[in-house]
């Protein structure tokens, strides 16, 4: 597909497109200046983690009421209850640090973010007024779930899985960032606990993707037997 305007923009604007990009990337580049990329800061690595736990938590939600697939369903429900559970241990760690825990209804309808232009009807801005607009962190996640959000079946089984496995790898770069170099003692353990669970849901997502995805241009077919038409992958977000 031919690359929209706005997405030119967006990319000479240095909006990444995915949520972590100082942990997705290689974390031995050097930018242009030849300066290390920027230390991963406690406050950076709680809203990271809190949004792509949350984000995981709505998708599984949102698989288990879409996908007509059991072993698709079998993986939302562990993202929902794993992320949920590892959130709740986040925010209470977060509260005891005095640091700032992203709003709960992250991804939720009526969280404030899903009218930002950005995400509304990013085809109507102008270069202009995107200049102008203040940068949105997690950008790619919400287009990834307004992707997500009209399909159903297998196309919604395709799509989701694909980002589950962006997703996952994301995350499993920046918790191994973090439980290796993170100043907070309380973050740093919370990383490295989280971090075997986070590679066992990689590992899941890989192995369901190869057997259900038609990306690499083979059929995909639902458990009652129908070929599944192929669909665009949604690029990698957080986790």
């Amino acid at each position: 597909m031919k690359p929209t305007f706005f997405n030119k923009i967006v990319l000479v604007l240095g909006i990444s497109s995915i949520a972590i990009p100082a942990f997705a990337q290689d974390k031995d580049n050097m930018s242009s200046t030849n300066q290390p990329p920027p230390a991963l800061t406690p406050q950076q690595f709680v809203s990271d983690a809190a949004v792509g736990g949350m984000k995981e938590v709505f998708l599984g939600k949102m698989a288990l009421q879409e996908s007509t697939n059991d072993e698709v369903k079998s993986f939302a429900r562990r993202m929902v209850r794993d992320h949920g559970a590892a959130n709740k241990n986040l925010m209470k760690i977060a509260e005891a640090g005095r640091l700032v825990f992203p709003p709960t209804n992250t991804f939720a309808a009526d969280d404030p973010n899903w009218s930002n232009p950005l995400i509304s009807n990013p085809d109507s801005l102008k270069g202009a007024q995107i200049l102008t607009m203040p940068s949105l962190p997690y950008l790619s996640d919400y287009q990834a779930v307004k992707h997500l959000q009209p399909l159903t079946g297998g196309q919604f089984d395709q799509a989701y899985l694909s980002d589950m496995v962006g997703d996952h790898s994301n995350a499993v770069t920046e918790f191994e960032t973090a439980s290796q170099s993170l100043s907070d003692p309380a973050l740093k353990k919370f990383a490295g606990k989280t971090l075997p669970t986070l590679q066992r849901h990689y590992k899941m997502a890989q192995e369901l993707n190869d057997k259900y995805n038609v990306s690499a241009g083979t059929n995909m077919t639902n458990q009652a037997g129908s070929t599944m038409p192929q669909v665009s992958p949604v690029s990698p977000a957080a986790y």
